[in-house]
Formats: structure tokens, C-alpha cells, sequence
């Protein structure tokens, strides 16, 4: 556990096509969770359109299966479209 009390977290990054790379994203959401002091990190990359049904993203899927069942302490995201772009119901959904 690290001093601020979280001790396990993920970080979901996306892109929508393979000519794009999650990369910076990971990169970025790892320089802050390092900052935080989080030491046990899980990635979850995809590379899917954020206007995909949901049922059709694997990675997310398995996030959001890992998350209700308490793996994780925090969730990170490189911006909030990465969630999703189908709108706010389903980025409440998954708050």
C-alpha cells in the first residue's frame, strides 16, 4: 500500500485504429500514478472505436469485470473519451 492508501491500480488506454498507438497514454497515466505512489499497476490496451458496443470491447469488458470485483483500488484513464464516446450514461455506468 503506498502512503496515500491505494495500493492497486489500472489504467485503461484505447485508440480507435491499429495505425494508432496507446503508448503516450500508458505513459502518461503511469508518470501519475508514480507521483501518487502507486506501485502495482495492471494495463488494459485496446485498440476499438469508443463508438463500439460495449459488448464487442474485450479489454474494457474485463476491466469492468475486474473492477466489481474489487481488484483495484483506482481506475485511470488518459481523458474521460478513452471510457467511451457512446456519451454520459455508460461513463456513469462505469463510475
Amino acid at each position: 500500500m503506498s502512503e496515500n492508501g491505494l495500493s492497486d491500480a489500472a489504467i485503461y488506454a484505447r485508440v480507435s485504429t491499429s495505425d494508432q498507438d496507446v503508448s503516450r497514454q500508458l505513459d502518461e497515466a503511469h508518470e501519475h500514478l508514480e507521483r501518487l505512489g502507486v506501485e502495482d499497476v495492471e494495463e488494459y490496451p485496446e485498440i476499438v472505436s469508443g463508438a463500439a458496443d460495449t459488448d464487442t470491447r474485450e479489454v474494457y469488458n474485463q476491466l469492468l469485470d475486474d473492477v466489481e470485483t474489487g481488484r483495484f483500488d483506482l481506475v485511470v484513464v488518459h481523458e474521460i473519451s478513452r471510457l467511451s464516446r457512446l456519451g454520459p450514461t455508460e461513463i456513469h455506468e462505469f463510475i
